[in-house]
């Protein structure tokens, strides 16, 4: 071959190329395989769970000192996959409430932001596109036991 090569002129170079090529699209295709077949976070992954429950939703407070009363809150990613972050909750635009989630049951620990101390749980139903609420919020003139619903 490479004698019919040279005696029609054509320099054996092109192979050497061709080989380059063959290599370079061998490791294209198996990156493009690796990155096909990485595995995706499954509906039972924190992060998951969680991701259903970002975005802008609107409260509205049924029970408590200044119930009735609606208002919206965004939820925001927290720190770790199953931390979410609730902020304007009780209407107020500068708390950052703490939340986890664990399936269709969120729980707020003790904690204050925006001079307010909260601390509840929740539940969403099934297709989590309603959340009931119970926390206690005390500004520091006394608690107030709130019951809420959040849709988006």
């Amino acid at each position: 071959m490479i004698s019919t090569m040279k005696a029609k002129g054509i320099a054996p170079r092109h192979r050497k190329s061709n080989q380059r090529l063959a290599g370079k699209v061998t490791i294209l295709v198996t990156f493009l395989f690796l990155v096909a077949c990485a595995e995706e976070p499954g509906p039972n992954d924190p992060s998951s769970i969680r991701d259903n429950y970002l975005g802008q939703w609107l409260v509205t407070e049924n029970s408590g000192r200044f119930a009735p009363q609606s208002y919206s809150v965004e939820i925001i990613a927290g720190a770790a996959d199953s931390e979410m972050v609730i902020e304007g909750l009780y209407n107020l635009p500068d708390t950052r409430v703490r939340a986890t989630v664990d399936g269709l049951s969120l729980a707020i620990p003790n904690q204050t932001t925006g001079g307010v101390n909260f601390q509840g749980s929740g539940t969403s139903n099934a297709d989590y596109d309603q959340v009931a609420l119970t926390f206690t919020a005390d500004d520091g003139t006394g608690a107030d036991n709130v019951e809420a619903v959040m849709v988006p």
